[in-house]
């Protein structure tokens, strides 16, 4: 294939966003690349899809939702030359884009909102990240780099989110950002690669001192108990008789202060699971049963990287800095080829490099030059991943009719036009949300946000408290220990009294003790008020000192908020889940394959009930047409994104004559592969 002159390598200095003219101009670089590759392949390109296939696609593929009745019908209505390129320009400029990113981003990195508070702190950071365009590479720096308590560095949570597994937090680290599966080399030389196990225990090395473990309880418990290890009594000094009766002394009180040090260090149990520190004497050792001539079981490892730059030699405080730079530097061979292929995919629906996640093991690509340009462009948008998306949507690509050939698996793509794809979980529910209660991109959750500044405000006051405040709170967390142990001792022999009750047959007796369970209850969740108990210092710290970081109130109900503003992942019975969400186990397990189940929410269904019933926006737009054309035309434009055809409506008038009979169709209508697929 023949080189090109690449349009797109202006000064590397411009900022972001970029102009207009410089995005057209690179997409139309990617295009003549895929073209001139296609024409040396005999490969004939697909036709440019009509208005309606590129207003669906595009709502759908860039904001992650059905575009609305009156989105639609604007569109559709244009008579604007570049409506196409204006819409492009809107939706990759709108908060529905980074509503999709984001959902894509806590896939990728398995992102629990509920683990503890680290889940909840890294989903805020996050959030921030995706919503203020942080840098990609800058994004990636910041997790791999964070260190301290989350309540600190809320990216911390990257880390925290594998606590004490760090052997399989590294192999995750390369697949995601480095796209090398080197998980294999964790217990022998990997099979099908180059890396042996000594290269892993060598890169692994770099987080080696990886400590989770909360650095300031000791200072702080000290700190409280008036020690000062730097003013201890001279023995040298004393006669044989006063060091002995002063050894007993110290030896008596110091033991009445470990137990009391130990009671308050309780308060920061949980501050264990929410931190890591960097323990400079630490190192990674070879596992026992080590076999290979390179190394000795249980000799300790020097940092090394596996590809790249060769870095050895760095000092253990700087170890993970040096591996967070490596990762991410500019001149790293993988890092950023890696991430354009992801999104490459991520728009049209297949990787360049055919396995996003397994460089080593990949067929090549159809087209070499087509990488080059893509890693060229993401270096030149500044890792704003935005602006990289932006380039692709206004590819004439993207405007291609969707391919009717799925890739094979492992083989390189030809991209004739993007493969045509089911809508995933959320972008189901989405669409759903939308029809409900209108454009809701703009609608924020801030409880959860509100949540993590109060257990982030609740860490500060902790440990700012004086000595009197922290032995305060210690006793009365002691008490309500006591207390909620006998809360729980009685809420056991009510559930037993309730049982027998039932068995019984006594009624009068049931109600009696459930109002007493109901009672128990509001009684152990009165929050800073727990089990009677009242004190503003436990209060400000009783986020910080429990296990789990507080729920903060949603601002809208679950059908105002886009899906990105709900905690994930999901339950197993709840909508997103049963219709393919990711459980967060393993980066992008996400799937879109159809079930019975599906079909049958979707006819009888919470959520597409919602569209049938009176309070809803859907419903009440349908009942007030009257003319069973515009109420044709308003289920197309609403589902399809699309006015119906002569033929369809010859087809579906009848259909619509009754409100029943509309929404009855309209079921019909979310049950098809028009609705369900990405054209």
């Amino acid at each position: 294939m023949k080189t090109l002159p690449l349009f797109l390598l202006i000064p590397a200095l411009q900022a972001s966003p970029l102009s207009l003219e410089v995005v057209k101009n690179t997409a139309r670089e990617i295009d003549e690349i895929l073209g001139l590759g296609q024409r040396e392949q005999k490969i004939t390109p697909n036709d440019l899809v009509d208005d309606p296939a590129f207003l669906r696609r595009s709502y759908l593929n860039i904001a992650g939702r059905l575009p609305s009745h009156e989105e639609a019908e604007t569109f559709l209505d244009s008579t604007d030359a570049d409506k196409r390129g204006h819409l492009t320009e809107h939706l990759a400029n709108s908060p529905g884009l980074k509503s999709r990113l984001f959902n894509y981003w806590a896939d990728l990195l398995r992102l629990q909102t509920n683990e503890e508070a680290s889940g909840l702190g890294w989903h805020v950071w996050l959030r921030n990240a995706v919503d203020t365009n942080m840098p990609y590479d800058k994004m990636v720096n910041s997790m791999l780099s964070a260190d301290g308590h989350i309540a600190e560095d809320p990216a911390a949570g990257y880390y925290l989110r594998d606590r004490g597994m760090l052997l399989d937090n590294v192999s995750n680290t390369v697949q995601v950002f480095l796209g090398h599966q080197i998980g294999c080399a964790q217990c022998h030389d990997h099979p099908f690669d180059t890396f042996t196990q000594m290269d892993y225990y060598q890169l692994a090395s770099f987080l080696g001192g990886t400590d989770y473990r909360f650095a300031g309880t000791r200072d702080k418990v000290r700190e409280v108990m008036g020690v000062d290890p730097t003013k201890r009594p001279d023995l040298s000094r004393m006669s044989q008789k006063d060091r002995r009766k002063t050894l007993a002394k110290m030896k008596k009180k110091g033991s009445s202060m470990r137990q009391e040090a130990k009671d308050i260090a309780s308060l920061f149990r949980y501050h264990n699971r929410n931190a890591l520190t960097t323990n400079t004497s630490r190192q990674l050792k070879l596992p026992e049963d080590y076999k290979y001539e390179d190394g000795i079981p249980g000799e300790a490892i020097k940092p090394r990287t596996i590809f790249g730059d060769k870095l050895d030699n760095v000092p253990p405080e700087k170890r993970k800095d040096a591996f967070a730079n490596w990762v991410t530097a500019k001149q790293n061979p993988f890092f950023t080829k890696v991430i354009a292929n992801r999104l490459w995919a991520y728009v049209f629906g297949a990787g360049v490099v055919p396995e996003l996640d397994n460089w080593s093991n990949s067929a090549k690509p159809l087209y070499p030059e087509l990488m080059e340009t893509l890693e060229t462009a993401m270096k030149m948008t500044d890792y704003d991943v935005p602006e990289f998306l932006r380039i692709l949507y206004h590819t004439e690509l993207f405007q291609r009719e969707a391919s009717a050939t799925d890739p094979i698996q492992g083989a390189a793509f030809h991209f004739s036009g993007p493969i045509l794809r089911r809508m995933s979980a959320e972008e189901i529910r989405d669409s759903f949300v939308t029809l409900s209660s209108g454009v809701v991109d703009d609608n924020i959750n801030t409880g959860l946000e509100s949540a993590w500044t109060e257990y982030a405000d609740s860490y500060t006051f902790l440990m700012n408290a004086s000595a009197k405040e922290i032995r305060e709170i210690d006793e009365i967390n002691d008490g309500a220990e006591v207390a909620r142990r006998q809360a729980q001792a009685d809420g056991a022999k009510i559930r037993t009294a309730i049982r027998e009750a039932k068995e019984a047959g006594d009624t009068k007796k049931m109600q009696r003790l459930y109002a007493k369970a109901k009672e128990l209850r509001e009684k152990i969740g009165k929050k800073g008020k727990r089990y009677g108990m009242d004190n503003e210092a436990y209060e400000m710290a009783s986020a910080a000192i429990s296990r789990r970081a507080p729920r903060g109130k949603a601002s809208y109900s679950q059908f105002e908020m886009r899906a990105s503003e709900i905690p994930a992942p999901a339950r197993g019975n709840t909508f997103v889940r049963e219709f393919g969400a990711s459980d967060r186990e393993t980066p992008n397990a996400a799937h879109t394959k159809a079930t019975v189940p599906q079909t049958l929410r979707l006819l009888n269904g919470i959520e597409t009930a919602l569209l049938t019933s009176k309070k809803n926006q859907f419903s009440k737009s349908v009942m007030k047409i009257e003319s069973p054309e515009e109420r044709l035309e308003f289920l197309f434009l609403s589902l399809y994104s699309a006015k119906p055809t002569t033929q369809e409506k010859e087809a579906f008038l009848p259909e619509v004559q009754t409100i029943n009979g509309t929404a009855i169709l309209a079921r019909a209508m979310i049950t098809s592969n028009r609705f369900l697929f990405v054209q």
